[in-house]
């Protein structure tokens, strides 16, 4: 299954400036040199939990970036790493979910300001629960759809980058630009 996410990440991220480079981490076993800023992590497929010889390199990476508050974004996939890295557990969610949802907002941040109630696409089986960092949202089983690990280090469970509708245009218009233009 392709990720199809990537080709909407690299244009949101040209908009704003910045010169995408894409790395395969679970296929090729790439990693993104540590001085690369900001790194954008893409959601799956395939589960948080799988193992292979690029989940140990990239957990460290991910454990180093949060420590240095070194500027990263999660999306669901790499959201869910993060959370773990951050010491949240992640549990399968009663249901799957598959479609538009609105974000649930526990208060106000600039980087998601203005969102609550606005729709989101999702597409997961999991839930990421507890952890360090500022929860922002919560799903529907009081799992965290939105987190601050700490300045400059965030992770969102829906995709942001998916334009499927007028549902999803105000997030697909504001999340990631919001995260890059904080970054300057």
């Amino acid at each position: 299954m392709t990720n199809l996410g990537v080709a909407a990440l690299q244009l949101l991220v040209s908009r704003e400036g910045f010169a995408p480079t894409t790395w395969d981490v679970r296929q090729a076993h790439q990693l993104p040199p540590d001085d690369a800023t900001p790194w954008v992590l893409t959601g799956g497929p395939g589960s948080p939990l799988s193992e292979g010889p690029w989940r140990a390199p990239l957990l460290a990476a991910l454990a180093a970036r949060i420590r240095g508050a070194r500027p990263t974004l999660g999306i669901c996939y790499g959201f869910e790493l993060m959370a773990l890295v951050a010491g949240g557990e992640l549990r399968l969610l009663r249901a799957p979910r598959q479609g538009t949802y609105p974000l649930a907002l526990l208060g106000p941040d600039p980087w998601l300001a203005d969102l609550h109630a606005a729709c989101a696409y999702e597409s997961r089986s999991w839930g990421a629960f507890g952890g360090e960092g500022e929860v922002l949202a919560t799903g529907p089983e009081g799992d965290v759809a939105a987190m601050r690990f700490g300045p400059g280090v965030c992770g969102v469970i829906f995709h942001p980058e998916a334009d499927i509708g007028p549902d999803t245009r105000r997030v697909y218009a504001s999340v990631l630009p919001r995260y890059l233009a904080n970054l300057r």
